[in-house]
Order: structure tokens, then C-alpha cells, then sequence
């Protein structure tokens, strides 16, 4: 008399697109490699980019600091961006300002947040708002901003930016896009 057919649908979403940049130097290849592996790995000068798709949250591309140019060829669809800022070296803090007014206007209308990691913590310890005015953070940014103080030596940091950031993305998302697959039924009645 009746008959019932159920069809199960998995339903993603897509994953978060992380952007790490920096001056050359400072550290982003370090940091890429702690989120991707945990611990710290001696690493060379970055050609080109590095992009990893092994989280089941995001995926992260570590583009070389050495043609800041070419960073915004890597901000399409880009939901958070890492910026990696060397607190050891003074002199890159006065460049840093540079690059913040291009960012800036490279990122006027994409939804970006960004997260400043002060890293190199382990050389010499500065309190984040000695850093942030140094390097004019605050005249020159209009996206939402997370500062975080790490050290890829020791990983002190690391993942709780990377964690501050991917909360505040997530409360930027569209409510009711589940974040894991999850299975939805249809069923279908004829009676």
C-alpha cells in the first residue's frame, strides 16, 4: 500500500582560505610549517608559494616575502590573512608600514580578517602594544584585526592566533552552513 524511499545527501562546506605574507625573513615559512606539522622546522627562503590542504578546517598558502607585489595574486576567496611580522628586526617594523597601506587597499572590498602575528618571540620579548605602534598597525587597517605574539621555535602562540582567527571568520560566515559534512535525509512517501 505504501511505500518509503530515503536518500542520504552529505552537504560541505568549503574550507577557510588562509593567506600567510610577510617581509622576507620574518618567519612565515616557520610558521606554516608549526601549523602544518605541530613543531618547529628549520626552513629555507620560501620561491614561489607553499600551500597545504591537510586540515579539515582550512586550507593555508605560505607566499614568499621576497615580491610583496605578488601577494594579491593570492587574496581572491580569501577568508582570513596571516600577516607575519619579524619583532626581532626594527628595521622591518618601518617597512612593515608600507606594505599596510597596500594591503589595505588591495583588500577594500573582500570580507578579509587579518591576524598579525608578532613572531620571534623567543629573541626578544616586546609587549604587543609597543610592536603595534612601532609598525602604525592602526592608522592604516580597516579589515577586522587579531594581534597575536607567538614564537614558531617554541610554538608559544601559534595556535591560539590560528584559533582566534578561524572563531572570528566563523562568526562572519552565514549562520546554518554546517561546518562538518553532515547527512541530511529526503524521504520520499507514496501512499
Amino acid at each position: 500500500m505504501g511505500c518509503v524511499n530515503s536518500r542520504s545527501v552529505e552537504v560541505y562546506q568549503r574550507k577557510f582560505k588562509l593567506v600567510i605574507v610577510g617581509l622576507e625573513g620574518s618567519g612565515k615559512t616557520s610558521i606554516f610549517e608549526y601549523i602544518r606539522q605541530g613543531k618547529f622546522v628549520q626552513t629555507k627562503p620560501t620561491v614561489g608559494v607553499n600551500v597545504d590542504f591537510s586540515h579539515p578546517e582550512f586550507m593555508i598558502f605560505d607566499v614568499g616575502g621576497k615580491v610583496p607585489s605578488l601577494w594579491s595574486n593570492y587574496y581572491e576567496n580569501t577568508d582570513g590573512l596571516i600577516f607575519i611580522i619579524d619583532s626581532s628586526n626594527k628595521e622591518q617594523l618601518y617597512q612593515v608600514k608600507e606594505q599596510f597601506v597596500k594591503l589595505n587597499k588591495d583588500l577594500e572590498y573582500l570580507n578579509v580578517v587579518i591576524l598579525i602575528m608578532f613572531t620571534k618571540q623567543d629573541k626578544i620579548h616586546l609587549d604587543n602594544q609597543v610592536l603595534i605602534q612601532e609598525c602604525g598597525v592602526f592608522g592604516y587597517l580597516e579589515q577586522d584585526t587579531i594581534f597575536q605574539m607567538c614564537s614558531a621555535k617554541t610554538g608559544d602562540g601559534v595556535q591560539e592566533g590560528i584559533q582566534k582567527l578561524i572563531n572570528l571568520i566563523k562568526k562572519q560566515q552565514k549562520p546554518n552552513i554546517p561546518l562538518n559534512p553532515i547527512k541530511q535525509h529526503q524521504k520520499k512517501i507514496a501512499v
